[in-house]
């Protein structure tokens, strides 16, 4: 599966959902409890609301370009301690991770009915969008080991599998440790697994980790299971000096970091947290710089983070 994916991927560029949970809050004025998108999932006007405002316009966007699309099943928080802060039995997680993959998988098999759009000529892969167990701007538990880390993720990731979701994308990291307990669990779980840090303006993760040794450390501790990496839930500005800085010396990890999902703010991540409007940048500089970033690093993936909608994802392609 992994070696078939990563041909996909050489072959064709593929598009992500927006900021689903900044759209969700601030656009269709839907409240996420803890920040967790996959309430949603649990009321169904505002659910069909959301895939018609929203999904519908992501999958006409990327199937007019050629690109395939890589969608989000909204999981990043379904797993257990997220789970019971929102007064829920962590034995729910199974059910709310299939109950995301299905309704996935609903809304494409729907808009694939009243588009005539074959999966043949416009691949869409079902990605299971975990993340951190803590903040994933703020790093909590920074002396969680590996070993913790895939314990704690084991239960999700092997519900997403029964699934059959196509992979795992691990969204906003924040350390290297919890990110190899991650690939693991995906591994025993038989799940191909992405690995997507996120970045302060200075380019480094929220625990100060460089970009270059977190990807040299996950790939040395898993003996380089990721398909490869990326980052998100950062400005293009923040990661843009890292990239060029790599390049010009030549830097081996360099290719491995193949996608990346930009913030529409140039905000760091504190401000960001403690906005109560929403910034959707300069939606057209942000298209242009990731188009260059795009062209520069042969990135296979680009799409949104916080802040993005459909408009920033149709400006981008």
């Amino acid at each position: 599966m992994s070696a078939a994916l990563i041909e996909l991927f050489d072959q064709k560029t593929f598009l992500t959902n927006a900021g689903t949970e900044t759209y969700l809050v601030f656009q269709q004025g839907f409240d996420l409890p803890e920040f967790c998108a996959f309430a949603v999932h649990e009321n169904e006007a505002e659910w069909n609301k959301l895939v018609e405002d929203y999904l519908h316009p992501i999958l006409d966007t990327a199937a007019s370009s050629g690109y395939g699309l890589m969608l989000d099943v909204l999981v990043w928080r379904a797993h257990g301690d997220f789970v019971e802060k929102l007064g829920r039995p962590r034995d729910e997680v199974a059910v709310i991770n299939r109950r995301a993959v299905e309704l996935a998988r609903t809304a494409v098999e729907q808009w694939r009915a009243s588009s005539k759009i074959t999966a043949e000529s416009f691949p869409v892969l079902i990605v299971a969008d975990t993340g951190p167990r803590g903040d994933g701007y703020q790093v909590s538990d920074s002396d969680v080991t590996a070993d913790e880390a895939c314990a704690y993720h084991r239960d999700q990731l092997q519900a997403l599998a029964d699934t059959g979701v196509d992979l795992v994308c691990a969204l906003t990291m924040t350390t290297a440790q919890e990110s190899v307990g991650i690939a693991r669990a995906a591994a025993s779980a038989g799940l191909p697994v992405i690995i997507s840090p996120t970045v302060e303006t200075d380019g480094r993760l929220p625990d100060q980790s460089t970009l270059g040794d977190f990807i040299e450390t996950v790939d040395r501790e898993t003996n380089s299971s990721p398909l490869f990496y990326m980052v998100n839930c950062a400005h293009t500005t923040h990661l843009m000096p890292t990239l060029e800085q790599a390049s010009n010396v030549q830097a081996a990890w360099l290719s491995r970091f193949r996608g990346f999902r930009a913030n529409a703010s140039a905000k760091s991540h504190e401000e960001l947290d403690n906005s109560t409007e929403l910034d959707r940048g300069d939606v057209a500089q942000l298209a242009t710089q990731i188009r260059e970033m795009k062209e520069k690093y042969q990135l296979c993936v680009i799409g949104g983070c916080c802040g993005t909608d459909h408009e920033h994802l149709a400006q981008m392609v």
